[in-house]
């Protein structure tokens, strides 16, 4: 784990749902530097034996984890494993809205702080691993993932953004598989830099050239020696989470691309 102090307190607060097709939900808690942080997260009511996944869902700005729970319904479409939602604090927009640093260092690290008690946390209740640890976000949600595999790189087996930019990105942490998804429909003008993100993330990933098919949503770029795979494409929506967004992320996370990295 990342440099971790335990010297903040802790908080769970927790209940069932009653609903027999709904995995258990609770919220937890945290004290980051005197902000008190809320992570809504659902949980098999009866986890597998052996290593439990863990995915951790980022909301955009402007949102809030219970609402974005409730559109996005990761949990329930991947009911086996553990997905987490935490709540961003405000950030400075006009007017203030929740959301996400962009960059290390800014708002005193409070969300890649909170990131790491959450992975202590979960990862002391239950059985969770790096290497079946997975991060995703929405538009700034998804910005704050970039961060997470610049800062966070070895606390996490792969990265989704989906709705977010970073034309210039590059970072010096390992290469790891990655999916990249954009709306066919956002504005115009933000088309150029969702290609230069692919451009930016498949010289991170050290991809080869030539693209394949992947799903139904996408292109596969394999790793050339010591890379990692990236998957991009985009989806017939705007500035909202794709409809086939779960299955998507399901299919790499879980069964497909990250274990078949894994396996090389």
């Amino acid at each position: 784990m990342h440099a971790l102090t335990r010297a903040s307190g802790i908080l769970l607060l927790s209940f069932l749902l009653g609903s027999p097709a709904d995995a258990k939900r609770f919220t937890l808690q945290f004290d980051i530097d005197g902000m008190q942080r809320k992570v809504l997260v659902y949980a098999p009511d009866q986890p597998a034996s052996g290593t439990t996944p863990l995915a951790i869902v980022y909301h955009g700005r402007g949102d809030d984890s219970v609402a974005f729970a409730n559109a996005v319904k990761l949990h329930q479409d991947w009911p086996d494993v553990i997905v987490a939602y935490p709540r961003g604090e405000t950030i400075d927009t006009t007017p203030p809205m929740r959301g996400w640093q962009y960059k290390a260092g800014t708002y005193d690290d409070r969300d890649l702080k909170l990131t790491d008690q959450l992975l202590a946390e979960l990862g002391e209740r239950y059985q969770t691993a790096p290497e079946h640890t997975f991060a995703a976000g929405f538009s700034n949600g998804g910005h704050f993932v970039f961060l997470l595999n610049a800062q966070r790189n070895a606390q996490f087996a792969a990265f989704a953004a989906i709705g977010a930019l970073q034309p210039e990105y590059a970072s010096d942490a390992p290469p790891k598989p990655f999916m990249y998804l954009f709306g066919r429909r956002e504005d115009p003008k933000y088309q150029g830099d969702w290609a230069k993100t692919v451009e930016a993330l498949s010289r991170h990933n050290l991809s080869e050239q030539r693209a394949t098919d992947y799903l139904d949503c996408c292109k596969l770029l394999a790793p050339k020696a010591g890379g990692a795979p990236l998957v991009f494409g985009v989806y017939n929506a705007g500035h909202i989470w794709p409809a086939g967004g779960n299955q998507w992320l399901r299919e790499f996370f879980g069964l497909g691309v990250v274990s078949k990295a894994d396996d090389r």
